[in-house]
């Protein structure tokens, strides 16, 4: 239990710099599996991703400005923590989706209108792009998926950064 306890500590105190990594590692592992693993991301994925980026430029410009000016630094802190939100929300919608809890936006499956194209250019279109659908799980581990492990890893750093905030404004 002493173990459990002084890990949860550490990651508490360097929660910023712990936020920074894990995006910076799930950042990495989507861009691994669409280019060493050929599985392209899907329409909901792409806001998974920049919320990534958001977290990697907020706790970026928060580590940079810890000692010197604490008010900034609360402030990116709390930005890195809004990103967190949102790639919790939009992992969270993006395994719903795949579970099929509920239905996906349409920008996710396989539409055509026949009368606004010549089939020689809805085969062009085909052609070019990959048709990726949301709500098909293209990799699981363990029975959950990118978005399902995204959505648990984000709530955890999410509850941890607002736990931490709530703390910092308490000072």
């Amino acid at each position: 239990m002493k173990l459990i306890k002084s890990l949860w500590d550490f990651a508490y105190t360097n929660i910023v710099e712990l936020s920074l990594l894990a995006s910076v590692l799930m950042l990495g592992g989507a861009y691994g599996f669409e280019y060493i693993g050929g599985l392209y991301p899907c329409d909901l994925c792409w806001p998974q991703r920049y919320a990534h980026m958001a977290v990697i430029i907020f706790a970026s410009f928060a580590l940079y400005l810890r000692k010197s000016n604490p008010v900034k630094w609360l402030r990116f802190k709390m930005m890195t923590l809004f990103s967190y939100m949102v790639s919790a929300g939009y992992s969270g919608y993006h395994a719903g989706v795949e579970q099929k809890w509920w239905e996906g936006p349409d920008s996710c499956t396989v539409t055509s209108d026949a009368g606004a194209m010549s089939a020689t250019d809805f085969f062009n279109q085909l052609q070019g792009a990959p048709i990726v659908r949301c709500d098909e799980i293209p990799w699981e581990m363990f029975g959950v998926s990118m978005a399902g492990y995204n959505f648990l890893i984000s709530l955890a750093l999410t509850v941890m950064l607002l736990l931490s905030v709530r703390q910092d404004f308490r000072r």
